[in-house]
């Protein structure tokens, strides 16, 4: 009776794998998804930069093949940024082996799916009216830029919510918190470039967190089985 119980669940197990339904996660995901938690945390390089860069004494009048100091340090940040996106594209594109049940859950995880896609076309829309909004009453660049994260941060987490996307907690809770935290700043260019760098340690962190916390219920869900 065990034994044909068991040949029933695998059965089961292996259809639902098929039509990427209910416990399609399985062991051969731990080791992918333990390699993804440790790359997560390369968010921390722009944010060391970022750090790093605000607390150095840059100075102004001495430029390095045209560029000052600070311009450097925002180059290494875009490209490290840029970097990041190769790198995840990678991932969801499979380009890396990772089994293709993984690559359907990340991408659902991440909201890149039909109905994240239509909520994204929302979420630039909204951005848009922002800036005219902006624009269009002469708002000064730091309260701008503050409410900009706060908008960012707000839809990501009702992104999260309402999408099942939890992977964007990982950008919602650092972005929400650095538009907050900014005004306490108080126009300080240092601490302004500090908290800037933390909101990227934030993220690398976040999806640490989150992605720890899948593991566990996958490993969960295979010993209860």
């Amino acid at each position: 009776m065990n034994d044909e119980l068991e040949r029933m669940r695998n059965d089961l197990e292996v259809i639902q794998k098929a039509m990427g339904l209910g416990l399609a996660a399985g062991r051969d995901w731990i080791p992918w998804m333990r390699r993804a938690r440790w790359t997560s945390l390369w968010w921390c390089l722009p944010g060391f930069i970022c750090i790093v860069s605000a607390l150095l004494p840059f100075d102004r009048a001495r430029r390095h093949l045209g560029l000052v100091g600070e311009q450097w340090a925002g180059l290494l940040v875009a490209a490290s940024l840029v970097a990041l996106a190769i790198l995840h594209g990678r991932q969801v594109a499979r380009k890396d082996g990772r089994p293709e049940g993984l690559v359907r859950e990340a991408r659902r995880s991440a909201g890149m799916t039909t109905q994240g896609f239509w909520f994204g076309v929302a979420a630039v829309a909204e951005v848009a009216a922002y800036f005219f909004w902006g624009w269009r009453y002469h708002i000064a660049f730091e309260p701008f830029w503050a409410g900009l994260f706060v908008l960012f941060g707000s839809t990501c987490l009702v992104a999260a919510a309402t999408a099942g996307a939890r992977m964007l907690l990982g950008y919602g809770i650092p972005f929400l918190a650095y538009g907050l935290l900014l005004p306490l700043a108080g126009g300080n260019h240092t601490a302004g470039g500090v908290l800037f760098g933390a909101m990227f340690v934030g993220v690398a962190l976040c999806f640490s967190l989150i992605q720890a916390s899948q593991i566990r219920r996958i490993e969960r869900q295979h010993e209860s089985h």
